[in-house]
């Protein structure tokens, strides 16, 4: 199922990088209101468990002054770090834009999970609040998200890609594997972004392209037809993408 948030007719759409953290803090509900009144269409965020398995927003295992995440109880991280939020409290904020959610599980971090829980949690919580549609789960470790689409294929899932990745198998692996997107950071695209696109779209794929702010990139891709662009500036390429499509 591919989202059903409106798609604009001459531009990507605008997610937030953890919220408009070009002026605010990352995953914090400012930055995720700032959004909203930016007119951007979505945000991109992280999700950790901590010790009791509330699920919370932060883009790294350990936070300063607090330590490892899953290893202190949602008490803790409330009474000590309060403006770390749920992914609840996030969503509430947003209300019917766009929520990419990341699940973060690399084996190099201490909350490495094997067992694919946070994928568990996730699939349910899209399903529960019948977010299907305007929901995007992706991961950078290719098992995570494919138990997402393994227990609910209704999810719309994609693969991220670091710089370092080769699109000519990441390409085919993503669409055989049954996602919606490829997420590739902005270099894979810095040459020949049109032709990108189009391979990605022969595989039945869209693009998404994290983490762009430079002005002229973002005009490029939008040229090329990418799906969507994850910015840490909102307000400027909400701006930027206000202006009439160069012919």
């Amino acid at each position: 199922m591919p989202l059903t948030y409106p798609q604009p007719i001459d531009r990507p759409l605008v997610l937030g990088h953890r919220g408009a953290s070009a002026h605010a803090g990352d995953n914090t509900l400012e930055a995720f209101q700032l959004v909203v009144e930016h007119g951007a269409d979505g945000v991109e965020l992280d999700v950790r468990f901590t010790a009791d398995e509330q699920v919370v927003l932060s883009h790294d295992p350990v936070a300063a002054g607090f330590g490892i995440i899953v290893e202190r109880t949602f008490a803790e991280l409330r009474q000590e770090l309060p403006h770390v939020p749920t992914l609840d409290e996030g969503a509430a904020v947003l209300g019917d834009l766009v929520i990419n959610v990341e699940i973060k599980n690399s084996p190099s971090e201490p909350d490495f999970d094997p067992e694919h829980l946070m994928a568990d949690r996730i699939a349910t919580w899209v399903a529960e609040g019948n977010r299907y549609g305007r929901c995007v789960v992706t991961s950078f470790n290719p098992d995570t998200v494919a138990r997402v689409r393994f227990l609910d294929d209704a999810i719309v899932t994609g693969l991220l890609l670091d710089r370092t990745a080769d699109l000519e198998d990441a390409v085919p692996l993503a669409a055989g594997a049954g996602h919606n997107y490829i997420a590739p950071h902005r270099r894979l695209l810095r040459y020949k972004p049109g032709h990108v696109v189009r391979f990605a779209a022969d595989h039945g794929l869209g693009v998404v392209v994290w983490t762009v702010d430079n002005t002229r990139t973002l005009g490029r891709l939008r040229r090329a037809g990418v799906a969507a662009v994850i910015a840490n500036d909102t307000k400027a390429a909400v701006e930027l993408y206000a202006e009439p499509l160069e012919a």
